[in-house]
């Protein structure tokens, strides 16, 4: 069985890897705006990893801050591009409430809360899958059976996430000290690598797609 270490690994190669890929992606078709955003907030989501990792072996309040900050910043920016990708343009709605939960988890984790700071930044994850996956349901345009996967995976990466601030939650688990290592934290680290890539082909192929219609 893989260890803890491997499985953020793992993350990290797969998201390195997507990256580049969409990069690619935009070089070839500059039009395609929300392309870059997602390549761009999933090489954040690469950094918190990397840092995540490190964090696991060398605890510290501040990096912790970093790396929950990280974790939250990078869904974001994939919430936005998917505001892209759907021509909404109401931003604050996402950003707002985002950026009010970093302070929130901010705070409590410079007052030795730590896992509070991990409550909050997992049920603030939670939220913006959720929001993803409704946005595309509701407001997509496109083939309703890749809208119907799109909201699928990211529920059911919403739902792992979920669950890692839960099992925290039911424990009372308000200061860790370490990072959280639990079977939610296992689960959720295969989760997110599995719908964070297929997510990012499904974008590739709803980009083709709307190439296609245009």
């Amino acid at each position: 069985m893989l260890d803890y270490s491997s499985l953020l690994l793992a993350a990290a190669l797969s998201g390195t890897c997507l990256s580049i890929t969409m990069f690619a992606i935009w070089f070839t078709a500059p039009q395609a705006r929300f392309v870059l955003t997602v390549a761009c907030g999933i090489l954040v989501l690469v950094a918190h990893v990397v840092l995540f990792w490190h964090y696991t072996r060398d605890p510290s309040p501040w990096l912790c801050q970093i790396v929950l900050a990280l974790l939250s910043l990078g869904f974001l920016i994939i919430c936005l591009s998917a505001m892209q990708n759907l021509s909404m343009r109401d931003y604050r709605r996402a950003i707002l409430p985002t950026l009010a939960a970093m302070a929130v988890c901010a705070g409590a984790t410079y007052l030795g809360f730590d896992g509070v700071g991990f409550i909050v930044t997992y049920a603030t994850v939670t939220a913006l899958l959720s929001l993803i996956g409704a946005m595309f349901w509701i407001e997509g345009g496109h083939d309703r059976r890749i809208l119907l996967v799109v909201s699928f995976l990211s529920g059911v990466c919403a739902l792992s996430f979920g669950l890692c601030g839960a099992v925290l939650l039911v424990k009372g688990q308000w200061v860790l000290g370490v990072a959280p290592d639990n079977w939610a934290e296992r689960v959720n680290s295969v989760v997110a690598v599995a719908c964070m890539t297929g997510l990012g082909a499904l974008t590739l192929s709803l980009h083709h797609l709307q190439a296609q219609i245009e």
